[in-house]
């Protein structure tokens, strides 16, 4: 005997309209009313052996009982992909600091030598971060070099200088400037 609309949406109501297996709510998802203990198994019509389910749940569920549903995926397993998940994501996360901690201390630096040999006060922190962004790229040594051209040339207000020598070194194939190139 079919379940009647009432008992169906008690059983919604019941469940918040949520699917007691995956957990997607109406209207993310169809809902049905499953049978815990299926029909086929003896079980009822009554509302303890009823749950709220997405129709994919319960289309994969069928008429198998709960206890008896493999998820084909031992937990024990589960987990232990997940800490090396965690641990493979700590140790690129420390890389990745490791490497940018590298590149401000070369940014710095270079920032010294050109605060010194340029006789500076300052540098605009757009520089510096642009400093930081090639040294990606561009060894510390090229960078320095081209300071050294701006510096022998007097163009010591800012690296405006030192860019556009990047850039034609870049442009003339001598190095490789990366994705956003001087």
């Amino acid at each position: 005997m079919a379940m009647s609309v009432r008992k169906r949406f008690e059983v919604f109501k019941r469940d918040d309209f949520t699917c007691r297996y995956c957990g997607k709510k109406s209207p993310e998802v169809i809902l049905e009313v499953d049978h815990i203990v299926p029909v086929a198994e003896g079980g009822s019509d009554d509302a303890i052996n009823l749950a709220t389910s997405c129709w994919a749940c319960n289309s994969g569920k069928s008429s198998v009982p709960l206890n008896q549903v493999m998820t084909g995926e031992d937990p024990h397993d589960r987990a232990i992909e997940l800490l090396e998940r965690d641990r493979q994501l700590r140790e690129y996360n420390f890389v990745l600091d490791t490497i940018l901690k590298k590149r401000e201390a070369d940014a710095n630096a270079l920032l010294d030598f050109w605060l010194e040999e340029a006789d500076c006060d300052s540098m605009p922190r757009r520089h510096f971060a642009w400093l930081v962004s090639k040294l990606e790229f561009i060894p510390a040594a090229t960078i320095r070099e081209a300071m050294w051209i701006a510096i022998k040339r007097g163009a010591t207000d800012d690296l405006r200088y030192v860019i556009a020598v990047i850039r034609n070194w870049r442009d003339e194939g001598r190095i490789q400037g990366g994705p956003d190139d001087a």
